[in-house]
C-alpha cells in the first residue's frame, strides 16, 4: 500500500547576503523538505556550499531554470538583501538576453518593478514563489518593543511623519526607509539602500554631536508583492542606526523581516536605542 502522505514540496531558496538563506534552509529542513540554494554570485556567502546549490550571475535566468528544475524545486523563495545590479554588473546567458530589453525598463523605473518581473517570469516556468516566513515564521515582526527603551512623544510624532514619508517614496518605487528627526524629513533611502542612507545621516549628524534623536521607519511599499522584498533589520541595522545618531526604529508588524530578534534585543539595550514594531492599523490615517 502506498503512503499517503503527500511528498513535501521541493524548496529552492534564491540567496543573496547575510545569514538568512541558511536559517530558511535549517527550518525548511526541519520540516522535511528538500532544499536547493542558488547563491547570487556578489551577494551569497560561502556558507551555502554546505548544502546542495549552485551559483548564478544577476542575468543568468536560463542557468537558474536549468538548476532549480534539475533540482525538483516547486517553490521558490528570496532571502538575503541583493545589491540592486547596474547595467555593466549584468552578465545575460541565452534566456537573460531574450529578458534583458524588459529588465532593464523595469531597473530604470524601480525595485518593486523589476522584482514584479523576476516573479512573473518564474511563474511562467512553473514555479511557485512564497514568502520566507510561510516557512520560517519567526522571521515577521511581532507587535510590540524589541527594546527596554521606549518611544516618548516626540519619537511617536517623528514615526508618524516617516510612515507618511516612507509611503510617498514607496508609491513611487524609490525606496522603503526614511530618517526623520525633530519633525523633519532628513535623508530618504534611494537604490543605494539603507545602510548608505545612515552612512550618510551619520556623516551629517555625527554620533553625540546634539545627543541622541531621530528615528528610522522602514515600510513596504504600498503596491509591493510582500512574498518578497520585504524590509529587513538586523542587529546590524541596530548598530549603524546608532552610529547616526538616532534614537530609534520603527518598522510595521507583519510588514518587515526580522532577523536576528535576540541579537537585536541585545544591541538596542546595548547602545540605548527602541526598537518598535507598531501595528498595521496606524498606517489608516497617514495613508497619502
Amino acid at each position: 500500500m502506498s503512503d499517503p502522505t503527500p511528498r513535501p514540496r521541493t524548496l529552492g531558496i534564491i540567496a543573496g547576503s547575510g545569514p538568512l538563506p541558511i536559517k530558511l534552509a535549517e527550518a525548511a529542513r526541519a520540516q522535511g523538505r528538500d532544499v536547493f540554494i542558488v547563491g547570487i554570485q556578489g551577494a551569497a556567502g560561502p556558507s551555502i556550499e554546505a548544502w546542495p546549490h549552485g551559483w548564478i550571475r544577476i542575468g543568468g535566468a536560463g542557468k537558474f531554470l536549468r538548476l532549480v528544475k534539475q533540482a525538483g524545486c516547486e517553490d521558490i523563495v528570496f532571502i538575503g538583501p541583493i545589491t540592486r545590479p547596474r547595467l555593466r554588473d549584468i552578465v545575460p546567458d541565452w534566456t537573460g538576453l531574450i529578458l534583458l530589453p524588459d529588465f532593464i525598463r523595469r531597473l530604470k523605473i524601480g525595485d518593486d518593478a523589476l522584482l514584479r518581473g523576476v516573479v512573473e517570469f518564474l511563474e511562467r516556468n512553473g514555479m511557485k514563489i512564497v514568502p520566507a516566513e510561510s516557512i520560517l515564521t519567526t522571521l515577521l515582526a511581532q507587535e510590540g518593543l524589541l527594546s527596554n527603551a521606549v518611544p516618548d512623544a516626540a519619537h511617536q510624532a517623528d514615526i508618524d511623519l516617516g510612515i507618511s514619508a516612507a509611503l510617498d517614496i514607496g508609491s513611487r518605487d524609490i525606496g522603503q526607509g526614511v530618517v526623520v528627526r525633530n519633525g523633519k524629513v532628513i535623508a530618504l533611502e534611494d537604490v543605494k539602500g539603507t545602510d548608505n542612507m545612515l552612512f550618510r545621516v551619520a556623516a551629517e549628524f555625527p554620533d553625540g554631536k546634539n545627543g541622541r534623536s531621530g528615528v528610522l521607519v522602514k515600510l513596504p511599499k504600498p503596491a509591493q508583492d510582500r512574498r518578497v522584498d520585504l524590509p529587513t533589520i538586523g542587529s546590524r541595522t541596530v548598530e549603524r542606526a546608532a552610529m547616526a545618531g538616532l534614537a530609534g526604529i520603527a518598522v510595521e508588524a507583519g510588514g518587515a523581516i526580522i532577523a536576528d530578534t535576540d541579537e537585536i534585543r541585545a544591541a538596542a539595550d546595548r547602545l540605548g536605542l527602541f526598537v518598535l514594531c507598531f501595528p498595521p492599523s496606524r498606517l489608516d490615517s497617514l495613508t497619502p
